[in-house]
């Protein structure tokens, strides 16, 4: 007689082994024998997936037939919170009581969803209550080197997510928490050995993955750096910190295939930032002969990027999609994040990368010129070294330091930096030409004022990817746990040939690195 499987089991090795789609409908298979528990595995697994909607479902259908029991709870406040409903989740949360053995978790949910909500400080108090009542739970350790990272305590983070390994060694969001740890502070081969641990206990988690493909990017390792970065839209739906939002379109993703007389979509992803660096990649496919080539961006970007690739259609990003992209045949999409995968770019040490693929504005740049350069022989350094961001203080340079290392005899030293505070204006007295703030909207016109410059003087921001893309000599300031595109302790990256790389020290002090670019700066 053939024993039947069990299929919450078979769910079960399946979700192990990686077949998510296939453990999805075995869960919904066992519904009728286990109709809550089911459906939770089943909302886990979906989740995973970046199939939020569906998840949701199944976590409602689950509460409905046992709206009181905690595990229906804590199914409805992990998928809620996720859906931007941090209140309802916050409401089913609160319902389970400290006697369910299901506490520990739902509050470490509990934390996720206010850290969701951009209540760091409060989900720290709270998980400290709750792991001084249950100090042996993974769930809340991990929550709370969650909250660390989130408050830019990631020294404390560290022994958070150590405590949540050493209680579940297979942990792989706790691995996948060290690793991030590790590159933040600028130990980037270690966060490579933890992530690949994560990968391998996960079958794949895409979390673990994209931490992974940071790692690997740090180390030099850039072709497998890019495949594993092809899970970061699958990694967003687990961890918006970690993933990349995605787009949807119709027709089939580029496979890398030639792509003489097809049509091709590029939809960019992340901030402006990200739109700049990758857009490094652009030539590299008109060259292929598309047609014709759209290329989809933030409105900010869209006057530079114009200017810039002549040879593609660009279209502003807009939520739903611009109608020009909708509904139209494609034979392919990429993202632009996904080109240097598909492009095999990390060839040569990107050699194919063309130099000061973005242009500016040649009258608006004069403008600016003329009215900063004295004479032929004045220098002109443009300086920003604050992050607009205050949650990427540690991005950040001390301000009079860094203005005595650039204050020289022949130099005109300008601010590129916007929003300058009343400290700083008074230390800038008579030290460095200030402006008026540009139009955060204006990219262009910021990308104007850089090219202006004679050197750029930056940290890892808007203005430093305008510059190096621009093929201005550019100096970059980092802290040791930079942007992993960055590498990790290089002075120079090929992806910007134009610019210089100087690192602070791994305690937090750039008093090494403005020296080394004061003797540097002059020098070209």
């Amino acid at each position: 007689m053939v024993q039947r499987q069990d299929p919450l089991a078979e769910g079960d090795r399946l979700a192990r082994e990686g077949d998510r789609v296939a453990a999805v409908e075995a869960y919904d298979a066992a519904v009728d024998g286990a109709p809550i528990t089911a459906r939770a595995r089943a909302a886990d697994v979906l989740l995973e997936l970046g199939r939020l909607a569906d998840a949701l479902k199944r976590a409602e259908a689950a509460w409905r037939i046992a709206p009181d029991a905690p595990e229906a709870l804590l199914l409805m406040g992990r998928v809620a919170w996720r859906a931007r409903a941090v209140r309802e989740a916050l409401a089913c949360l609160d319902r389970i009581p400290e006697s369910s053995p299901l506490w520990p978790e739902a509050q470490a949910e509990r934390a996720e969803a206010m850290l969701a909500g951009r209540r760091a400080d409060e989900a720290y108090t709270d998980v400290r209550r709750a792991l001084n009542r249950r100090t042996d739970s993974p769930a809340l350790w991990f929550a709370m080197g969650q909250i660390l990272m989130a408050l830019e305590r990631p020294e404390e983070a560290e022994d958070a997510y150590r405590e949540t390994v050493e209680r579940m060694p297979s942990s792989v969001r706790g691995l996948a928490g060290l690793a991030e740890v590790c590159l933040r502070l600028g130990r980037p081969e270690e966060a490579v050995e933890v992530s690949e641990r994560a990968v391998e206990a996960s079958n794949g988690n895409p979390v673990a993955r994209t931490v992974l493909a940071h790692a690997l990017l740090a180390v030099g390792r850039h072709e497998e750096a890019w495949a594993a970065y092809e899970a970061r839209f699958d990694a967003y739906a687990l961890d918006h910190r970690v993933g990349v939002k995605p787009r949807s379109f119709e027709g089939p993703m580029w496979d890398g295939s030639a792509l003489a007389d097809s049509s091709v979509l590029v939809w960019g992803e992340g901030t402006p930032a990200d739109e700049v660096y990758f857009a490094a990649m652009v030539p590299l496919v008109t060259a292929q002969g598309p047609t014709p080539l759209l290329l989809e961006c933030d409105p900010r970007l869209v006057e530079l990027f114009g200017r810039s690739f002549p040879e593609a259609q660009i279209v502003a990003r807009a939520t739903p999609p611009d109608p020009e992209l909708v509904g139209r045949f494609l034979n392919w999409q990429s993202p632009v994040g996904g080109l240097p995968h598909r492009l095999k770019s990390y060839r040569g040490d990107y050699a194919s990368i063309p130099r000061g693929y973005l242009k500016v504005d040649a009258s608006k740049r004069e403008r600016w010129r003329a009215r900063w350069a004295e004479s032929d022989a004045t220098r002109v350094i443009g300086v920003n070294w604050r992050h607009p961001d205050s949650d990427a203080d540690r991005r950040s340079v001390p301000f009079s330091p860094l203005l005595d290392a650039l204050s020289a005899p022949g130099r005109v030293v300008v601010a590129l930096q916007r929003g300058m505070n009343d400290e700083e204006r008074a230390i800038a007295t008579d030290r460095i030409r200030i402006e008026p703030d540009p139009d955060p909207n204006d990219v262009d016109e910021i990308a104007a004022r850089v090219a202006a410059c004679d050197v750029v003087v930056t940290i890892d921001s808007l203005v430093g990817h305008l510059s190096a893309g621009a093929g201005i000599d550019t100096r970059v300031l980092l802290d040791a746990g930079a942007d992993a595109r960055w590498g990790a302790g290089r002075d120079r990256i090929s992806w910007y040939p134009s610019a210089r790389l100087y690192w602070q020290d791994l305690k937090g002090d750039w008093t090494r690195a403005l020296g080394r670019m004061r003797k540097a700066v002059d020098g070209g």
